[in-house]
């Protein structure tokens, strides 16, 4: 590395410090300021501290168990950010454990020594720890292995301890994951989906009026790039409802935070959908700038409705997210933000819709005779607007509640 790149490396330090520094701040003033992800952390990782110290009081104070540190470290490792996942993740722990230290007894009895043993049992166990059925959890074969050799010669007496202290940590943590505020992360996906709702509005709302003005190909074309970057968003929204699905399972707490938004709505796919439908508008729209634009009718006759009805689904999936976001939480069934307010708006825009859905396809034929590009443009712009229109409708129609007054 030359001196020149290795200076700028270093003048470079200062500035990437202080950015991390910020961040952790604005993330310490989130937890601070109420619910969230960080303070979510924040709570899990207390929790796992606590676990740590009781088992570590427990092994090596009161039972003076001769290695208590493994009962602490396990403790650690299954206080995991849900219920059900700790559950599923202690056995192959301990599995993985056992094996590791069963090994180590074998390679110990075999070779005589701590660094015959070593030689001979660890290639072994990193092995073993790629079997699928250890999940990620086969590490722990290796480093049970190291712990057992490190601490003098292997006996009975030995093993019976480690797994003892391992069964132990794993009892505590799990029993602190339970019954110390188990975490439920419903709040997570329906923040999620309320992003992807108000991003795909946004969207539509720009298309909109980018329609009433000169077609700008740039402008066109930046709408596009921006629904294709949502794809990621549903990603994260999809990842959060499955991560909340899963808060949820085997939670003492399950029934005081409502249902997971899914379960409740089907929202992901419908979500999944109003996505790929705003991606073909645009590109429609974005394909047709690039050509230049295309006059459909001298006085705008196609144009200004499909804006108006572009406006109105963007405002019934803005509350069609609010729908969502707000479905299990406190709001009583008659505010203004309440799920059932909410959808009643999402309907009477998709009715408002729905009725220039219908001027538009039966001003078709005019567009038509101003030629095959306009006639080519109108109908698909139509087709994808009524695929779109269709699936918000099934979507809000998989509710609780109607859609429509």
């Amino acid at each position: 590395m030359s001196g020149v790149s290795w200076g700028r490396r270093i003048s470079g330090a200062p500035t990437v410090v202080g950015a991390e520094l910020r961040g952790i701040g604005r993330s310490t003033a989130r937890a601070w300021r109420g619910p969230g992800r960080e303070r979510d952390l924040v709570g899990q990782s207390a929790k796992a501290a606590f676990a740590a110290v009781l088992s570590w009081a427990v092994a090596g104070w009161w039972l003076r168990a001769p290695m208590a540190i493994m009962a602490p470290w396990v403790a650690i490792v299954l206080v995991q950010a849900t219920v059900y996942r700790s559950v599923a993740q202690a056995l192959q722990v301990l599995v993985s454990m056992a094996f590791g230290t069963l090994i180590a007894a074998v390679g110990w009895a075999a070779c005589g020594s701590t660094i015959g043993a070593m030689a001979a049992v660890l290639p072994i166990t990193m092995l073993l720890g790629n079997w699928r059925r250890f999940g990620d959890q086969g590490m722990y074969s290796s480093t049970s292995a190291l712990f057992v050799l490190s601490y003098g010669p292997v006996t009975g007496a030995t093993i019976g301890h480690r797994l003892g202290e391992a069964l132990l940590g794993a009892t505590i943590g799990l029993a602190v994951n339970f019954l110390v505020w188990p975490p439920v992360h419903l709040r997570d996906s329906r923040r999620a989906a309320l992003d992807v709702a108000d991003e795909i509005a946004e969207i539509l709302a720009a298309s909109a009026a980018g329609l009433r003005v000169e077609w700008n190909a740039a402008a066109a074309d930046e709408r596009y790039r921006r629904a294709l970057r949502i794809s990621r968003r549903w990603e994260d929204l999809r990842a959060a409802t499955e991560h909340a699905r899963e808060s949820v399972r085997m939670n003492p707490r399950r029934h005081h935070h409502g249902p997971v938004p899914e379960i409740e709505h089907g929202f992901v796919p419908t979500l999944e959908n109003l996505v790929a439908r705003t991606i073909a508008i645009t590109r429609t729209i974005r394909d047709t700038a690039r050509e230049g634009g295309v006059d459909l009718t001298p006085d705008g006759r196609t144009l200004a409705p499909y804006a108006d009805f572009l406006d109105a689904l963007a405002r019934a999936v803005r509350e069609y997210g609010g729908a969502v976001a707000a479905t299990g939480t406190s709001v009583p069934p008659d505010a203004a933000g309440s799920p059932d307010t909410r959808l009643r708006r999402a309907g009477r825009e998709l009715s408002r819709a729905v009725e220039i859905h219908t001027v538009l396809t039966e001003r078709l034929p005019e567009a038509a005779r101003s030629g095959p590009l306009t006639t080519a443009l109108t109908g698909s712009l139509l087709a994808e607007a009524g695929r779109l229109l269709g699936d918000l409708d099934a979507g809000s129609d998989t509710g609780r509640h109607p859609v429509v007054d």
